[in-house]
């Protein structure tokens, strides 16, 4: 028979002196990483209420789940649409599209943004509309939405509604959409 051999020197460190001030110290540390996670869950949670009572419970849906995202440009020389499905980035505009700190609540109007664009902004080649489907599942119809990119208005693609997109989301949803347009462009003129 073996003899167990303890090893009490390596486990109970005569040093080593376990306080009331140490296990409080360890509690606090915990408590305040609890409240930290918590403060950081709630602050980085999309804020949806002025939008889906705007929009509508079928555009906010659209938005969040809608399988296929498609933009089309209404500029008359280019009409096929961009698939952004699959796209990087895609997240990141569904969630521009969909919290209310990214709006300018006070511009909310109806009619067609083209009615709230001055006459230099009139053109057809800086708006844009997105299609929004879920072909396979079937959650949600077709939603359009149109977006200038110079004045930042979006509204519904028949003209109901429309609202203005702040001063910090518009230069960004501006330089994201170009880059997106401007790359499959040239994806499209590679493969003539």
């Amino acid at each position: 028979m073996a003899s167990e051999i303890s090893h009490d020197d390596k486990y109970n460190d005569p040093r080593a002196r376990i306080t009331r001030r140490g296990v409080l110290l360890g509690v606090a540390v915990i408590v305040l990483a609890i409240i930290g996670a918590y403060v950081s869950i709630v602050g980085r949670r999309t804020k949806i209420e002025k939008s889906t009572e705007f929009w509508g419970q079928d555009t906010i849906t659209a938005l969040q789940i809608g399988e296929r995202f498609e933009l089309v440009s209404l500029d008359a020389e280019r009409n096929e649409p961009i698939n952004l499905t699959a796209m990087p980035g895609l997240g990141l505009l569904r969630q521009a599209l969909l919290d209310d700190r990214n709006y300018d609540w006070s511009t909310k109007a109806t009619g067609p943004i083209g009615e709230r664009l001055g006459a230099d902004e009139q053109d057809d080649a800086n708006r844009i509309r997105f299609r929004l489907t879920d072909p396979t599942a079937k959650r949600v119809g077709t939603v359009e939405l149109d977006f200038d990119l110079n004045s930042g208005w979006i509204g519904t693609a028949d003209g109901a509604k429309s609202v203005r997109m702040n001063e910090h989301t518009r230069p960004k949803l501006k330089n994201f959409l170009t880059t997106v347009m401007h790359a499959e462009q040239k994806r499209y003129d590679f493969r003539e």
